[in-house]
């Protein structure tokens, strides 16, 4: 829990001398010497209790950018674990049904990493669940677990596969992945006439969750990809995301009945 990086050698050397002498623990030892603070300590500990089981990312391929699925303790999972409180004040994975959650764009092209940790956060908390590459502008997902898919979610849109061969495992526990598939030609065209969240909603599997990542893209698409989701996350830079185009998403969303869940500012 101690990173023993952060403490000079000597401490380090104090460290060990006194689990010589007492047989305590690192943590232990860093505590009893005031090495650390034992609220801080306490506080690391809860963080990685609710973590749940942690990945070796060198040893999965998963990308670092995941911080989630490594790191409890870096900013990111820290305050994507706050978003997570809130939008289970909405959402109830114990229900025997697909809770599903948009995140779009607003002049920002983050939304695959912040998908990829939020996903990766709610598989933590035990239940199954799946994250969507819906971003099919720039897809990311599939390299960002280090996964390989040959259908996807465009192949739900077109009725090209069975449903479940669109699924592939990652090396998260309890996530599986929908990578974005191949391209198609008349995309708009087809997220208007087959609703990728009803498509979700009938896998077979049991998935309690399904973070879905709509990109930077055109209004029109966001708004027809989150058709029938729980709600939206809207995804803006301070002083870099044009307000007209909140102000266009919001209304192709109410169009479609989609309720806007809250936003996040990624800078």
């Amino acid at each position: 829990m101690v990173d023993a990086t952060a403490l000079s050698e000597e401490d380090r050397d104090r460290i060990a001398q006194y689990q010589t002498r007492t047989g305590a623990s690192f943590n232990t030892a860093a505590i009893d010497l005031g090495l650390i603070d034992p609220d801080a300590m306490r506080q690391a500990l809860m963080r990685h209790a609710e973590a749940g089981q942690l990945i070796d990312p060198d040893a999965t391929g998963v990308d670092r950018a995941v911080v989630a699925a490594y790191a409890p303790d870096d900013p990111l999972s820290i305050k994507l674990r706050e978003l997570r409180s809130s939008l289970l004040t909405v959402l109830d994975l114990n229900r025997d049904a697909l809770s599903v959650v948009v995140l779009a764009g607003c002049g920002t092209d983050d939304t695959a990493g912040v998908a990829a940790n939020l996903a990766t956060l709610f598989a933590q908390l035990g239940k199954p669940g799946i994250v969507v590459d819906a971003n099919f502008d720039a897809p990311a997902q599939d390299a960002l677990f280090g996964v390989a898919a040959d259908e996807g979610a465009t192949s739900l849109l077109t009725g090209g596969s069975v449903r479940e061969n669109c699924v592939v495992e990652t090396p998260v526990p309890n996530l599986d992945l929908i990578a974005a598939g191949a391209a198609i030609s008349g995309l708009s065209e087809a997220v208007e006439r087959v609703s990728l969240v009803e498509q979700l909603r009938a896998l077979r599997g049991g998935y309690r969750f399904a973070i879905v990542d709509a990109g930077n893209q055109p209004a029109d698409i966001v708004a027809a990809i989150a058709r029938g989701a729980d709600g939206v996350l809207l995804l803006a830079e301070r002083r870099q995301t044009p307000m007209e185009s909140v102000r266009v998403l919001m209304d192709r969303l109410t169009a479609n009945d989609v309720p806007v869940l809250g936003s996040v500012l990624v800078r």
